[in-house]
């Protein structure tokens, strides 16, 4: 088989750590142990090595407050499942505030006030009474902004200035307002790069590397795709009522191989897409036809890994479709695939720059 040895590593170090209830069909099942941390009504799947230490680092850094954090990885990777994490300190509910901010959905001219807040009068169009930020709300609890790097240089010097005195201003405002709470930032760029371009403040990096995490990419932690794929086809199938238990040894194969480029977060759209077009007790690979042979889909070029959608030709599932979230997830990967540049995903996009900043609004509020 095809990959056959990265395959049986793969299992082999999942059957090592898991405890429960899926099974790989090859030529001797066998069960896989599920060990998991469930945050709210998410689980977590902790099966590598790479991804024990960043759980037991994150663990350390909920228990200290003081230490603000910095979490770099890829797209996709879970950076706010263990933001998440750090918050909560494994526990599934805290009486504590999380805030998360999409820093690449907001504008640059109403950046500070939506993170500060502003007085009433602050400037034209703002709300009678003024209106309290993200800070506010986050208070005594976590403050998670997600790509940093989208933040400007100007606001980026008044968050350090938070981080260093526990002391912010509103917009308009002249009185300093103390804050208890913990910033955790978050990152899928190369941080130094842009503190080269001039795009980051590097003591504002430094100051967040105190408490610093890096999320490995799935390619590089392949004893996770399979427990990963057990926990989402197991959960989709209860969600759905469909009938899938198992993964066939060929399907498995293909999951490996695959380089997941979007990592976690595609590999679970691909299987919530697999579970609500077919009805199975085994995962096959004809039902992962994104990525194995889809005659749908075609090939960027013929050396490609990665499958792209034809825009006037593919399958829609029969029992209804999300099309917010499909929508949603289009905008998201246009703005990844053009490095965060909102004029040009406008432009790839055929919408304006102001439709742009609607959907990203609309995406953050979600």
């Amino acid at each position: 088989m095809k990959n056959g040895v990265k395959y049986q590593e793969g299992l082999r170090a999942a059957e090592e750590n898991w405890s429960a209830d899926i099974q790989i069909n090859n030529s001797h099942p066998k069960e896989l142990r599920n060990f998991h941390v469930r945050l709210g009504s998410e689980e977590v799947v902790i099966n590598s090595k790479a991804m024990q230490q960043v759980f037991n680092y994150a663990s350390k850094l909920h228990e200290d407050r003081g230490i603000p954090v910095f979490i770099e990885g890829e797209t996709g990777t879970g950076k706010d499942i263990v933001a998440r994490y750090i918050h909560l300190g494994g526990v599934s509910i805290s009486a504590q505030p999380f805030v998360a901010v999409n820093c690449a959905a907001l504008t640059h001219s109403i950046f500070e006030s939506e993170l500060f807040g502003y007085e009433p009068g602050a400037f034209t169009g703002a709300v009678v009474g003024g209106r309290k930020g993200k800070l506010d709300m986050a208070e005594g609890g976590t403050l998670f902004l997600d790509e940093i790097t989208e933040m400007p240089v100007n606001t980026q010097a008044k968050l350090l200035r938070v981080l260093e005195e526990k002391k912010y201003y509103r917009v308009g405002g002249v009185q300093p307002i103390n804050t208890n709470t913990r910033i955790i930032c978050a990152s899928n760029r190369d941080i130094k790069n842009s503190i080269q371009r001039g795009l980051f403040r590097q003591d504002l990096y430094y100051r967040l590397a105190v408490g610093h995490l890096y999320i490995p990419p799935l390619r590089e932690r392949c004893e996770d795709i399979i427990p990963l794929t057990s926990l989402f086809l197991l959960k989709f199938a209860r969600a759905k009522g469909k009938r899938f238990q198992s993964i066939a040894a060929e399907a498995a194969d293909v999951l490996v191989s695959y380089k997941w480029p979007g990592n976690v977060r595609e590999m679970r759209n691909v299987i919530e897409w697999a579970v609500l077009l077919y009805d199975d007790i085994e995962l096959k690979p004809k039902h992962l036809n994104p990525l194995y042979r889809h005659t749908k889909y075609k090939t960027v070029d013929e050396n490609a890994d990665q499958m792209v959608l034809s825009s006037h030709d593919f399958l829609l599932p029969q029992e209804g479709f999300n099309l917010q979230e499909f929508c949603t997830t289009v905008v998201m990967k246009a703005l990844e695939m053009n490095g965060g540049n909102k004029t040009t995903t406008a432009k790839y996009l055929g919408i304006s720059r102001s439709s742009l900043y609607t959907w990203l609004r609309k995406i953050n509020s979600i």
